[in-house]
């Protein structure tokens, strides 16, 4: 899935291709902050990289999910 906006961010050497490695490799650090110290193995990487092909609501979503879930009572 990809977004239905515009390619705004895109630079003007960048080629399609490019972008959507970028935005992917935008999104997977955005789910890995939240989890910044938490052991990660290969299949928790591999779950990491599929949400990644997802639009960035759900992106987001999740990694709201994690940020919340880290914070409750200081855990994690």
């Amino acid at each position: 899935m990809e977004d239905s906006g515009t390619f705004d961010s895109q630079q003007p050497d960048e080629t399609t291709d490019q972008l959507h490695a970028h935005r992917h490799a935008d999104r997977v650090t955005a789910l890995l902050e939240p989890l910044d110290g938490v052991e990660l193995g290969e299949h928790d990487r591999h779950v990491i990289e599929w949400l990644a092909t997802h639009d960035i609501s759900v992106v987001g979503t999740v990694a709201s999910l994690l940020y919340r879930a880290r914070a409750v009572d200081g855990a994690w």
